[in-house]
C-alpha cells in the first residue's frame, strides 16, 4: 500500500471513529464509544503496517521528540498551576478539590511514563516495537484496571434503592439529581 491510499484510511477510519462516539456519546453509552476507538486505532495500526514507502525520517522523529518533550513539560506546568489554584479556592465550590486531584494524578501518571519510556529507550534500541507495545499495553491495562476498581467500587456512592437514593459509605458529592427507578 502507498503512503497516499494510507492516508485517505486514515482519514475515513477517523471520521467513522468520531461518527461512532458522537452518536454512542448522544445516547450515554461510554463503553460503544470507548471500544470504537480502541477498535479504529488498532484498524489504523495494521494498515500502517502495510505501508511500503518512508513516512517518517530521522529529522522528523528528532522534531517529534523535541515536541513530546515540550508539551510533557508545558501541560505538568500548567496542570500543577492550575491544581494548587482549585485547591486554594476549593472552599468556595467543592467540586473544585477532585479536579485539583486529578490533575495531579495525571501529571504524575505523565511523568512516570516519560520516565519509564526514556529508561527502556535508553537501555534498548528502538527496533524491539513488540516488547514496547506489550509494556505499553500493560501499563494501560493496569491504569485502567485500579482506576475502574476504585471508580466503580461503589463504597462511597448513592444507591437507588425503592425509588429513592441512599447514602452507601460516605459520599463526598450530593445525590444525583437524576430520577431513580428502582
Amino acid at each position: 500500500m502507498n503512503l497516499k491510499t494510507f492516508t485517505t484510511i486514515k482519514l475515513v477510519a477517523v471520521i467513522i471513529i468520531a461518527a461512532a462516539c458522537s452518536l454512542t456519546v448522544s445516547i450515554n453509552n461510554y463503553l460503544i464509544a470507548l471500544i470504537a476507538v480502541i477498535l479504529g486505532s488498532l484498524f489504523v495500526l495494521l494498515m500502517r503496517n502495510r505501508v511500503k514507502e518512508i513516512m517518517a525520517d530521522e529529522r522528523d522523529y528528532e522534531i517529534g521528540g523535541k515536541a513530546a518533550r515540550y508539551a510533557m513539560q508545558i501541560y505538568s506546568w500548567i496542570a500543577v498551576v492550575a491544581m494548587f489554584l482549585l485547591l486554594w479556592q476549593k472552599n468556595l465550590n467543592p467540586s473544585y478539590e477532585p479536579i485539583a486531584y486529578t490533575l495531579a494524578y495525571s501529571t504524575c501518571l505523565l511523568l512516570i511514563t516519560y520516565s519509564l519510556m526514556f529508561k527502556y529507550f535508553s537501555k534498548y534500541s528502538l527496533d524491539k516495537k513488540k516488547t514496547l507495545y506489550s509494556v505499553i499495553a500493560v501499563i494501560i491495562f493496569l491504569v485502567i484496571l485500579i482506576g475502574g476498581v476504585r471508580l466503580f467500587s461503589g463504597e462511597d456512592d448513592w444507591i437507588c434503592s425503592q425509588g429513592q437514593w441512599v447514602k452507601h459509605g460516605n459520599p463526598s458529592f450530593p445525590a444525583p439529581s437524576t430520577e431513580c427507578h428502582k
